[in-house]
Parts: structure tokens; C-alpha cells; sequence
């Protein structure tokens, strides 16, 4: 079968999944840190997050800041 690089496939692929278009969603109210996504969607596993977060990161919907203060904070947003 022939594959498809249609706009709705790339679509899919890059954002579908259980959980991304609800972390996109609450990312796009403000910047937040892993454990408001706890708080948020309390049925969520931490592996599951930190995928779906990396997933994200690496098709640069989302980005990872890390403050040097201890102890260590990491906080994730939208990109442009």
C-alpha cells in the first residue's frame, strides 16, 4: 500500500496519541513543570509523560527549559 504524506497524516502522526493533544492543550494556557501535568491529568504514569514530552520536543511542538537552581527545575512550553 502506498503511503500518504498528506497535511492530515503528517498531522496525526506528529501530535496523535493518547495524551499529546491534551498536553499541547494545557501548554498552550502557559509554560508549566512536570508536576502540574500530575495534577492535571492525574491518570497519566510518569514513563508515559516524559515519551509523550520527548515525542513533542523532538518535532518541535514543545521546549524543554532547564534552570540551574537546586533543586534542578524543568519547565516545558510551546514553540513559536
Amino acid at each position: 500500500m502506498k503511503s500518504l504524506n498528506t497535511g492530515i497524516n503528517i498531522f496525526m502522526n506528529t501530535v496523535g496519541g493518547k495524551w499529546k493533544c491534551l498536553i499541547l492543550f494545557f501548554l498552550s494556557q502557559k509554560p508549566m513543570r512536570t508536576k502540574e501535568f500530575y495534577i492535571l491529568i492525574p491518570t497519566i504514569t510518569q514513563k508515559v509523560l516524559t515519551d509523550q514530552l520527548k515525542q513533542l520536543e523532538r518535532d518541535g511542538l514543545v521546549r524543554r527549559e532547564v534552570y540551574k537552581v537546586v533543586p534542578p527545575k524543568v519547565e516545558y512550553s510551546l514553540t513559536e
